[in-house]
């Protein structure tokens, strides 16, 4: 009776968020995707993650991402991943926090399939 219970409440969900043009350093949350409502999108963008290639430059500008994508666990109050991407004509790049701040990011690339299918799940309006 426990499980049945607990079994609507997400074990995973992936936060949408965008700079906020106002306030510098606030990211408005404009979508949240959980494995509740739709298991395979929260997988794929898990597989993306996971098979995504590390880079060791970037000319990226840290603060001035294209999308900001967490990864969190809500039944633990975690986050997972925090991550910023900037989508390019070959794909996107990934800055990925490796540290307590943004001073400490790993660069990682994915190829313009796994870019399109983000920017299709997420509702990406390019500008």
């Amino acid at each position: 009776m426990i499980g049945k219970a607990n079994s609507n409440e997400a074990s995973r969900e992936i936060r949408i968020g965008y700079d906020n043009i106002e306030n510098v350093g606030q990211i408005d949350i404009e979508k949240v995707i959980t494995d509740t409502e739709n298991q395979g999108i929260v997988d794929n963008f898990l597989m993306i993650y996971l098979y995504k290639e590390k880079i060791l430059d970037t000319n990226k500008d840290i603060d001035k991402p294209d999308v900001h994508i967490s990864v969190m666990s809500p039944k633990q109050s975690t986050g997972l991943i925090d991550s910023r991407l900037w989508f390019t004509n070959e794909g996107a790049v990934i800055g990925i926090r490796s540290g307590e701040s943004w001073d400490q990011v790993d660069y990682f690339e994915i190829n313009k399939s796994d870019a399109n299918y983000i920017k299709e799940q997420i509702e990406y309006q390019e500008d």
